[in-house]
């Protein structure tokens, strides 16, 4: 239930706002002031999913440096066709970013989900040991690659949808955005449940000696 609804709040501030606002908008303040406020609905979710989940910490981290990052690349584009390409550059920034800590064997996904487990109640070093061993560690090396694939593919969509439409790909490119981002999260989700099968059998093995 709670994962139908954050499905349905990630539509509603990431995609039904940005676009309804972007064709409200753009006559009466223009293309560049209209995306701008367009980001408003998103930021203010994303703070909000912040303060929900505040203790996490590498995630969280993430969370509001991407946000801040984000923010400053709009104010500075000055005009709409760049923002839309500063979008393009830091979408590439980030699936680097994501291979790097692959390369360096140092997935962020694994990070991402000491801090979730963590929430819940586990014990984070006692995780971190199980997230170590090998088949474990590999998987999480493999979901990390499919979150920098994510943001690859959709830095390549965006700039043809860019050099095709101008600044008409702007609403084009949100919902392709969200179409991709949660196809890829979902198949990220089966290598978390592989995890954690992984995991729990060999709890029970350990249990059944």
């Amino acid at each position: 239930m709670v994962g139908k609804r954050m499905v349905m709040f990630d539509v509603v501030f990431y995609v039904v706002f940005p676009i309804v606002l972007w064709h409200a908008l753009r006559s009466p303040v223009g293309e560049y002031g209209a995306m701008l406020i367009c980001t408003v609905p998103g930021a203010v979710y994303t703070v909000y999913r912040y303060w929900r989940i505040r203790k996490v910490q590498w995630f969280g981290t993430f969370l509001i440096v991407n946000l801040a990052v984000s923010t400053l690349l709009n104010i500075f584009a000055g005009s709409a066709l760049q923002m839309l390409w500063n979008d393009v550059w830091y979408s590439i920034v980030l699936s680097v970013f994501f291979l790097v800590t692959v390369v360096v064997k140092r997935p962020l996904l694994l990070y991402f989900s000491l801090d979730f487990v963590e929430m819940q109640g586990a014990p984070r070093s006692v995780m971190k040991r199980r997230f170590l061993e090998r088949d474990v560690f590999s998987l999480f090396q493999w979901i990390t690659v499919g979150f920098a694939l994510r943001d690859g593919l959709l830095a390549a969509i965006k700039a043809y949808l860019i050099v095709r439409y101008d600044v008409e790909a702007f609403d084009r490119a949100i919902v392709i955005r969200e179409v991709i981002g949660w196809g890829i999260t979902i198949l990220c989700m089966l290598g978390f449940v592989r995890i954690s099968k992984i995991i729990s059998e060999r709890e029970n093995r350990h249990h059944s000696t």
